[in-house]
């Protein structure tokens, strides 16, 4: 069940991460501050640029009337849920939560497919994007170890 910790452990440093990339997308896109997206801390060079790919219009995934959803806000959504259903498999040792994940984490592999595909038109790579693919597809495998073994 230490599969489950690991989970729920990448889950938390996915909801920071996007946390820290969709404020300033949301303040850009959503807040009229187009300094928000300036020279972010994770801006290497100017082909792995966090801001650079945040302030392309291919960043949004869609709008609501004026509101924008850039693709990191989708993963503060997804992070938590991700979260808590590895702490319910951690508590209740089921087998079920893991099966839940795995069909999630598969969607979220999905999804960052069509947001480095996005980043590839542009020629723009985001660094921190890159490590949410790492987590998403760490916990799938995770996930899939879980239910396999029970």
């Amino acid at each position: 069940m230490k599969k489950y910790l690991i989970i729920a452990i990448l889950a938390a440093i996915g909801i920071f991460n996007a946390i820290y990339l969709s404020i300033p997308a949301y303040e850009y896109w959503n807040g009229a501050n187009s300094a928000a997206l300036q020279m972010m801390p994770c801006d290497l060079s100017a082909k792995l640029s966090c801001s650079g790919i945040l302030q392309n219009p291919r960043a949004i995934i869609f709008s609501i009337d004026d509101f924008k959803v850039a693709f990191p806000m989708i993963a503060v959504v997804v992070y938590p849920i991700l979260f808590l259903l590895a702490l319910w498999g951690w508590f209740s040792h089921s087998s079920l939560p893991a099966k839940i994940l795995t069909g999630m984490a598969l969607g979220g592999m999905c999804f960052n497919s069509y947001v480095i595909y996005q980043e590839t038109i542009v020629g723009v790579f985001c660094p921190l994007c890159a490590m949410c693919t790492v987590i998403i597809v760490t916990i799938f495998a995770l996930s899939i170890l879980i239910w396999k073994k029970k």
